[in-house]
């Protein structure tokens, strides 16, 4: 009887650390990707979650200047929303923390309309969104 020397259970010592190595390194590599996908996942949320609060921080603040501007007499074209109004103030309401906002009003010229443009910006620490929103008002007095 021969023994086929090629199929010796000492031959074939180390191979099963090997496909094992190979297994954990490949394993590894699909547990980092994973991760990177999940962590840019959690940042595209953060990012829209701002995103939004910055857009009703703006639309908030659009709503009071256009409330502003249809005064009878307008208090509109002051700046942004001039020295004699008090400020639009965020703090404290719930959803729009760490939001400020402002509006400007300004006559446009040779019309009875008003240009108001509002900015709502949400400091998330790392993130920072912003929103502007633009419209035109007439007013009829």
């Amino acid at each position: 009887m021969c023994r086929n020397r090629h199929s010796s259970p000492y031959k074939q010592q180390g191979s099963m650390l090997v496909i094992a190595i190979f297994i954990i390194v490949v394993i590894s590599l699909l547990v980092a990707s994973l991760s990177r996908i999940l962590s840019s996942t959690a940042d595209s949320v953060a990012n829209e979650v701002y995103s939004a609060k910055a857009y009703y921080a703006a639309d908030s603040a659009m709503e009071y200047g256009i409330y502003r501007a249809l005064q009878n007499p307008p208090l509109c074209p002051l700046g942004p929303l001039g020295p004699l109004s008090t400020p639009f103030i965020l703090t404290g309401e719930i959803g729009l923390e760490n939001c400020t906002a402002k509006v400007t009003c300004q006559l446009i010229p040779g019309t009875t309309q008003y240009y108001l443009e509002s900015t709502g910006t949400c400091d998330g620490g790392k993130i920072v969104a912003e929103h502007k929103v633009e419209a035109e008002v007439q007013y009829d007095f």
